[in-house]
């Protein structure tokens, strides 16, 4: 084996067994692959907000309805009297029917970050009861999942 090609083999080596850093706190870089209680895999991208889409098939469609995948977006908010940043956010879930679109989103939070674990608080946004004008169930449970990094 050259030179070159040893090199090459020891980089892909190293690059195949890197681990992000373990996570101590919600303030931590949370970014990268984590899966759900289901075993779903999310990817959450950190540029200080955070960005969390399904790497799964999450969107449906039946006649002329189509739900696009759901999106979860969240905030940090620095408390300087807090014991750590809080997070919260929304999750994001767009019907479609014909030309008709709708917006749902209810509210998401960051409860706890040690671990390699997230802890998340949320419920998803139902289909539309009616299109132009939205409108929407008022029965939605939010749910506590815990997410585990790849």
């Amino acid at each position: 084996m050259t030179t070159r090609a040893a090199i090459a083999s020891a980089v892909i080596a190293c690059a195949a067994c890197h681990r992000a850093p373990s996570i101590a706190s919600c303030a931590d870089n949370l970014g990268g692959v984590w899966r759900d209680g289901d075993d779903k895999r999310w990817m959450i991208v950190d540029v200080g907000d955070l960005e969390a889409y399904p790497l799964f098939d999450d969107g449906r469609g039946s006649g002329d309805l189509v739900v696009a995948p759901r999106v979860i977006t969240l905030s940090r908010r620095d408390d300087p009297s807090a014991a750590h940043a809080e997070i919260v956010g929304e999750v994001h879930r767009r019907s479609m029917s014909r030309a008709d679109q709708c917006e749902g989103h209810h509210p998401a939070r960051l409860t706890r970050c040690d671990r390699d674990g997230l802890e998340l608080v949320l419920a998803d946004p139902g289909e539309p009861l009616t299109f132009g004008p939205c409108s929407w169930s008022q029965a939605v449970t939010s749910r506590v999942e815990r997410w585990h990094r790849e």
